[in-house]
């Protein structure tokens, strides 16, 4: 388990950081080395594990390299049809962070 200054680094990074800067890129080739390592999980096993709050209804993905932690930043639509966004550590699959998108 983190604890709670690592996850509270980590949210505020997630919050912080626009999605364009390069900090934030990661080349495909090094997701696919973490994920052959066994350094984060799997996209499907993440989305397995965030269904009951996502549902069925993702728009997009995106892998972050945050300086604290790499999470999956996952866009859906709730039940209302509103624009939802949830961060997922990569290595341990624990939701950071949900958040209604404006």
């Amino acid at each position: 388990m983190k604890s709670l200054p690592t996850v509270a680094a980590c949210l505020l990074m997630a919050i912080a950081v626009p999605l364009t800067t390069s900090a934030d890129e990661i080349r495909s080739e090094d997701v696919s080395r973490l994920l052959k390592n066994g350094e984060i999980q799997s996209l499907f096993s993440i989305l397995e594990i965030v269904r009951p709050i996502t549902g069925t209804h993702i728009l997009e993905v995106v892998f972050e390299n945050e300086v604290f932690c790499m999470a999956y930043e996952i866009y859906f639509l709730d039940a209302e049809g509103r624009r939802r966004e949830i961060y997922v550590d990569a290595r341990t699959g624990e939701v950071l962070m949900q958040k209604l998108e404006n």
